[in-house]
């Protein structure tokens, strides 16, 4: 679903975020978590001056529709609900790597503060049940036609298993389906994703992951339109 308030043009950049919760009402985990992103600023604000939002300027584009799927890593545990989010964001205001790998600390600290605030857990070993789960997927600058790569210790882009689960490429196709005039390159394109789908399935790793489709969000991002 592209949002009819929010338009990409050539100054843009766009970011791609990865949902999943599998602990309570994972329906509303998403919801909530949403909610947070679209009005981060204005909540944030209320909760401490530490946890000022860098999305002031930045508008919710796109979501994909929510699956219903298989755990990874740890198959001892309940299914999730996943989705996908297209944010875009004044590129005109960033000028080099640096300005980039700025907003982007900040952006990984505003979404792991939405995890801590939400009750997400944090455990010593991967793959554990959580209340939600935000990952940065992949940012790309619509201007120039070019990914955005950051390589440092705390913050990867793009995300490195992006080609390695079913949760993420089901929800990413639905949104290069219904992409608002952009069109991505490779590696993320619907060709490749496509592509990267069919390899995967074809492997053990690919055939353990289940996956269907379970519903869609409303309109205003408020509810679950079935």
């Amino acid at each position: 679903m592209i949002l009819a308030d929010a338009k990409l043009d050539e100054e843009d950049f766009i970011v791609c975020l990865g949902l999943g919760s599998n602990v309570g009402d994972k329906e509303s985990n998403l919801l909530k978590a949403l909610d947070f992103i679209k009005n981060g600023a204005k909540v944030f604000s209320g909760i401490s001056p530490k946890h000022k939002s860098p999305l002031s300027d930045v508008k919710i584009s796109g979501v994909s529709s929510i699956y219903l799927t298989s755990p990874v890593g740890n198959e001892n545990q309940p299914f999730f609900l996943n989705c996908a989010v297209i944010l875009s964001i004044q590129a005109k205001s960033y000028n080099n790597i640096d300005d980039f790998s700025s907003f982007f600390h900040k952006l990984l600290s505003f979404l792991k503060n939405i995890e801590k605030i939400m009750g997400r857990k944090e455990y010593s070993v991967r793959y554990m049940p959580r209340v939600i789960d935000i990952d940065i997927l992949f940012a790309y600058n619509v201007s120039s036609k070019k990914y955005i790569h950051i390589d440092l210790p705390d913050l990867k882009i793009p995300h490195k298993e992006i080609f390695k689960r079913l949760f993420v490429m089901f929800p990413l196709l639905d949104l290069i389906n219904i992409s608002n005039g952009f069109i991505l390159k490779k590696p993320f394109d619907k060709e490749s994703i496509k592509k990267a789908l069919a390899d995967l399935k074809k492997t053990d790793a690919g055939a353990s992951q289940k996956i269907s489709y379970y519903a869609k969000f409303d309109e205003n991002l408020r509810g679950i339109a079935r």
